[in-house]
């Protein structure tokens, strides 16, 4: 396995996995949706501004063109991955302790693996089930409220952003032999426009300057520099190691979350963190058979 890209991967995890707790520390102040659009809207700006340095320094790669079946990845990844994953996500994240949500983001990994073996003829074997029943027991004892059942502090809905996450990166590797920097800007650039509108309607303005751009800052970095080293990963490594690999931030996420966030290590955290780290052991041993 080239070791390049894999670096790449692990720290594209680690700095999405950090976005969970940073962005928890917004939520009360700013509404989920509208935080979405802040994140994507950093992402747009921190990878336009890339793109056009690289452009007048002369070091842009040479164009490929875009075909009508590139067009049509890109769109299905930018409404999974940059419209709905994100809001899923914020919203899940409001109702959820931090710690909570950054495990339940090792699901993306699975999600990318199971949907790659079953929608786009990867090779998947007997550890990346054991896998997935390992992270979904995890999932269930995270998103189980003692006294309010299962699914009532938003785990339901940070799931379904794993499993939208799943779909994009399985686009994204579709379209991952194009500029991963002008990719990433389009897309966090849509999904931007879409989710900050929609807030705006549902909203309206919210007078927090300081908020805002601390929004703007954490996207730049957990969305936009993560996807461009994510998007670099898929070309060299697949989908479904990828997405393995990328499973690395959840870890680092919910150990920053307890500091940050003042939140204590529970049995339930404790037990589904081995359980997901079973889960995560296991997908790194499964063997993607190249083509």
């Amino acid at each position: 396995m080239n070791k390049g890209p894999v670096l790449l991967v692990l720290i594209a995890g680690t700095l999405f996995g950090l976005c969970v707790p940073f962005s928890k520390v917004l939520i009360g102040d700013i509404e989920p949706i509208m935080m979405a659009g802040l994140l994507y809207a950093g992402a747009a700006v921190g990878t336009g501004t890339w793109f056009l340095l690289r452009k007048a320094a002369g070091s842009a790669p040479e164009r490929i063109s875009m075909e009508r079946s590139d067009l049509l990845y890109l769109m299905g990844s930018t409404i999974f991955g940059a419209i709905a994953a994100p809001i899923l996500l914020m919203v899940g994240l409001k109702w959820t302790a931090g710690s909570d949500a950054s495990l339940l983001l090792n699901l993306e990994g699975v999600m990318t693996a199971i949907i790659a073996v079953a929608f786009f003829h990867d090779k998947g074997g007997y550890r990346l089930w054991l896998a997935l029943a390992a992270m979904t027991v995890a999932s269930t004892i995270l998103s189980y409220a003692p006294g309010g059942g299962f699914g009532g502090n938003g785990a339901l809905l940070i799931v379904l952003s794993m499993l939208c996450w799943g779909i994009d990166n399985n686009l994204m590797q579709r379209i991952s032999h194009l500029d991963p920097i002008k990719l990433s800007t389009i897309r966090s650039g849509i999904a931007a426009t879409f989710s900050l509108t929609l807030a705006l309607i549902l909203y309206g303005g919210q007078d927090l300057a300081m908020a805002l751009l601390y929004a703007m800052i954490i996207g730049t970095i957990s969305y936009g520099l993560s996807n461009v080293l994510f998007f670099v990963g898929l070309r060299h490594l697949g989908s479904s190691r990828t997405g393995t690999l990328f499973s690395v931030g959840p870890y680092a996420a919910a150990m920053a979350a307890i500091p940050l966030l003042g939140e204590s290590v529970t049995v339930q955290l404790v037990v589904a963190g081995l359980l997901m780290a079973a889960g995560t052991i296991l997908l790194i041993r499964e063997r993607r058979t190249e083509k």
